[in-house]
């Protein structure tokens, strides 16, 4: 497990946001991943890593995944958005692909900037599968590189859609298993998931029965601190790279290893983007602003951290990977329903026909039974199932999906 802690000086904000979670329980990971986006939302349009005919700008795209109320993903969110309420205006709830493409042409039209922050606690209200969402995974990938300008027809009332100097943050939560069921091949092959950073951790920084009550002063303190190096990041502008920085990238984006897998594959395409965005990040927050080899390395280290988590959900035959997710975290939540009873083997079939036929429930339910997640009792007929306390642990369906050993 990596210790993003020991990643940044402790003074710096992503340090001294880390610390502020200490009290919370929510994954390290999310702090880390929260407080960049921050970072993002924070500098604008105008801080970016200077490449050439390439620009690479502060945004980011972040999906935490993870068990229902395992890390509070909800909590990990809604803490961030409190520390960015000064910078712009902030999304949190339902919005369709034409709502947003009119919020972004007025949002151009007043400021000169098509400007605005996504930060929405359940990814089913912005990608879900009613049909009035399909749109959103493409209107987001055509956003995420910044166009100095763009346009769409609109409709006959609106009329020409106009969004110049675009610059768009997003953070959002969901489930392992909704996850793998939403994001299918053809979200991955028109680029969505090459742009987004999911961060898979189920593992809480520590178990807090009543958690303290922070003083006012330790916000107002942290959000001085972004303020300061927000401030500070505008004031230096573009972001360029020392000798020993561009040496680093160089020597792995020209050595580093690909892969066929379809989601790795297409991650691939953009991991030179997401180093050099973090690594900017990086060197805000340590107040450098300047891509220096230490960060390129931790931006080398976290991301292939980040990729090779993510394709423990995505990687290999994702159809089954869909419908087999989804058949766990039905079967999880019947066997919590009904309790110490317990449920029949035929019963629970009935309840799982439409998701997987017999033989694969019980090869299910055998693996939970090897994790330790439920009990099987032999009867005369058949046999009937218990879940342990082990089953509302964390990552139940990424342990399981990861014992089927897909490819």
């Amino acid at each position: 497990m990596m210790n993003y802690k020991k990643l940044v000086p402790k003074e710096s904000f992503i340090g001294q946001y880390m610390e502020y979670m200490s009290v919370v329980e929510t994954a390290e990971s999310y702090d880390f991943w929260c407080a960049l986006w921050a970072i993002g939302v924070g500098v604008g349009r105008d801080v970016f890593v200077d490449r050439p005919n390439s620009p690479v700008h502060c945004n980011w795209y972040i999906i935490l995944a993870a068990e229902s109320g395992t890390t509070r993903k909800s909590t990990a969110i809604s803490s961030i958005r409190n520390i960015v309420s000064g910078y712009g205006q902030t999304l949190t709830g339902r919005t369709s692909p034409e709502s947003l493409e009119l919020l972004l042409h007025e949002s151009s039209r007043e400021s000169g900037g098509a400007r605005t922050n996504f930060a929405v606690s359940e990814l089913v209200t912005i990608l879900g599968k009613e049909g009035y969402l399909a749109g959103m995974p493409g209107l987001l990938t055509d956003l995420y590189d910044c166009p100095k300008e763009r346009r769409s027809p609109g409709t006959l009332k609106s009329g020409e859609i106009i969004q110049k100097n675009v610059y768009v943050n997003f953070i959002s939560a969901s489930t392992p298993a909704w996850l793998v069921t939403a994001i299918n091949p053809t979200v991955i092959e028109g680029g969505f998931t090459s742009r987004v950073i999911f961060v898979v951790d189920d593992t809480r920084k520590r178990a807090i029965a009543w958690p303290e009550n922070r003083a006012n002063g330790d916000r107002l303190r942290l959000v001085k601190t972004f303020n300061e190096s927000i401030a500070n990041a505008t004031a230096n502008g573009v972001l360029g790279i020392s000798k020993g920085g561009l040496d680093k990238f160089r020597k792995w984006y020209n050595n580093r290893a690909t892969h066929a897998d379809p989601f790795q594959s297409s991650f691939e395409a953009r991991e030179d983007d997401h180093v050099l965005r973090l690594a900017g990040c990086l060197a805000i927050n340590d107040g450098t602003f300047e891509l220096q080899n230490n960060h390129i390395n931790k931006g080398i280290q976290i991301i292939d951290n980040i990729k090779f988590r993510a394709n423990g959900l995505f990687g290999g035959n994702l159809s089954t990977k869909a419908r087999l997710g989804g058949a766990v975290a039905k079967v999880r939540e019947v066997l919590i329903s009904v309790g110490t009873d317990g449920i029949k083997h035929s019963d629970l079939h009935r309840k799982m026909a439409r998701y997987i036929d017999a033989s694969e429930l019980r090869l299910l339910m055998n693996i939970m039974h090897e994790c330790g997640m439920a009990q099987i009792f032999k009867m005369k007929r058949g046999e009937m199932y218990r879940a342990t306390k082990d089953i509302e642990k964390f990552g139940v369906t990424s342990e399981v999906l990861g014992k089927l050993n897909l490819h």
